[in-house]
């Protein structure tokens, strides 16, 4: 009986260690995809900050150097979709969700409309933020662009259900004013001369760009969430791909459509920096722009729109700096307080989503406790 009994501790015991080992190991495997993950959104974060930088920089460019067409700077946007082409064909291990879900996966019909609809979303917005950028300074269109976030945090609540907690919405209304400020600001000596009639133009175009890019985030993400469910990431790549393949066909149709292509050959042979200048310039800025396509989007999917957003935020407080470096705009006082605001708002959004990892993780430990109190009961 005392032999029985000794046998029945040992082998509750060897379930307790059995337990917590599988426990120990599912830690381990969830730390492991964290690192992942996070690491992930690092490089994302970095596609999306240098490819806004730089391709502002070199749109804004374009147009001091005697660029005037709108439709060759909206293709020069989308046109690096190319570049994509090995990582889509290039053949990636499936998992056994993946498998599941290649079973059961959207029509290509679906995929096409997802496409084609974000696509013309792609199309207007491009073309509504070169007309911003054709008339407004580099720094002061970054500013605006960014007034996106607030409209993208209303999207993400009705289309995503994401919630506003009392941090976002502080962030969104700092952010906002801080992209709203520069309306204030007499821009006329800012970059060259700028009339109040220029200012509007842009200002509007770059405002209504960003409502518009906020509601094509919020739809990216829908898309991911009901038609795109695979976790791997060659499903960034294709939707990169397919809507830049998309908007660049439309574009291209635009171009010759409304006859700008017979201007073509006098625009580059007076471009001021030369002809070599004028094609290095619009190769550069169609990668540039493919780097921050796939960085948002990479965002989008591995974390949020309303995430995406806040880090596209944050490169229109870089941009201004690097314009000022590179381009020699003046930066204001009111700029500078601009700045300041956008930095403030960035840091609480980052904030909620340290309280909102806290959580996760205190439910994660208290989630493991109970299971591993369940098998010991």
């Amino acid at each position: 009986m005392e032999g029985a009994h000794e046998k029945l501790l040992h082998l509750t015991f060897g379930e307790a260690q059995g337990a917590e080992s599988s426990e120990n190991a599912k830690n381990s495997s969830l730390q492991s995809s964290k690192f992942t993950v996070w690491l992930q959104l690092f490089i994302f974060t970095l596609f999306a900050l240098a490819g806004q930088a730089v391709g502002t920089l070199l749109g804004r460019l374009y147009y001091e150097q005697g660029g005037q067409s709108r439709w060759i700077a909206t293709l020069a946007q989308t046109a690096g979709f190319p570049f994509l082409l090995p990582f889509i064909c290039y053949p990636s291990p499936k998992n056994h969700n993946e498998q599941e879900f290649s079973i059961h996966q959207p029509s290509i019909f679906v995929h096409a409309s997802v496409y084609i609809s974000l696509g013309l979303f792609q199309v207007a917005n491009s073309m509504l933020f070169t007309v911003g950028l054709q008339y407004l300074p580099a720094s002061t269109y970054a500013l605006i662009a960014g007034s996106q976030l607030a409209f993208n945090a209303l999207t993400s609540f009705f289309l995503n259900g994401h919630k506003i907690t009392p941090i976002i919405l502080n962030s969104v209304v700092i952010l906002s004013f801080s992209s709203s400020a520069i309306i204030f600001q007499d821009e006329t000596g800012d970059s060259g001369e700028i009339s109040r009639k220029s200012l509007l133009i842009g200002f509007s175009a770059a405002t209504f760009g960003s409502l518009g890019y906020a509601l094509q985030f919020s739809l990216t993400e829908l898309a991911f969430q009901k038609v795109f469910k695979s976790g791997s990431l060659k499903v960034v790549m294709k939707m990169s791909f397919f809507i830049g393949l998309f908007v660049t066909l439309t574009s291209t149709v635009g171009l010759f459509a409304s006859g700008n292509w017979r201007n073509l050959g006098k625009e580059i042979g007076e471009y001021r920096s030369g002809k070599l200048s004028y094609v290095v310039n619009l190769v550069c800025t169609a990668i540039s722009w493919q780097l921050y396509a796939v960085g948002s989007v990479g965002l989008v999917f591995r974390a949020s729109a309303l995430f995406s957003n806040v880090i596209i935020n944050l490169g229109a407080s870089v941009v201004p700096i690097v314009a000022m470096v590179f381009l020699k705009d003046k930066t204001s006082g009111l700029k500078v307080f601009s700045l300041l605001l956008g930095l403030w708002g960035y840091a609480s959004y980052i904030y909620q989503h340290y309280l909102d990892d806290l959580e996760a993780k205190t439910n994660e430990v208290k989630s493991s406790a109970d299971s591993l109190n369940d098998r010991l009961a």
